[in-house]
């Protein structure tokens, strides 16, 4: 995918991190980054929902990106400097804010996705 190790590291993630994050193997993410192996359409769904992109852009077929879906809750959340976790005054700085949205958006998104096929 051509623009997969992209969308990763303005995340700032890693291929690890995002493969426990999608439940992807490390090893594909690596060969989907480089070419060598191609993804399958659910696996196509699962990382463009996951980075907020149309999987056209995803294999880069457009260049129209989607806009963030995230909800306002959560953004509201993600603009406080500090959070309360156990009982302890937690500051978070910019990179710790996009890997907590980045794992809470995948949770939003993997919930939407069981409700789907629960309503099926």
């Amino acid at each position: 995918m051509k623009r997969l190790k992209s969308l990763r590291e303005q995340k700032g993630l890693t291929q690890a991190d995002l493969a426990k994050l999608t439940n992807i193997s490390t090893s594909a993410i690596g060969m989907y980054e480089q070419g060598r192996r191609e993804a399958n359409h659910e696996t196509l769904i699962k990382l463009a929902n996951f980075f907020h992109v149309t999987v056209d852009y995803l294999i880069g077929q457009d260049d129209r990106r989607e806009t963030s879906n995230t909800p306002k809750d959560l953004a509201k959340f993600l603009n406080n400097t500090e959070v309360m976790f156990d009982g302890e005054v937690h500051q978070l700085d910019e990179e710790d804010k996009q890997k907590l949205k980045s794992a809470l958006e995948f949770v939003f998104w993997q919930a939407k996705e069981k409700n789907k096929r629960k309503k099926k």
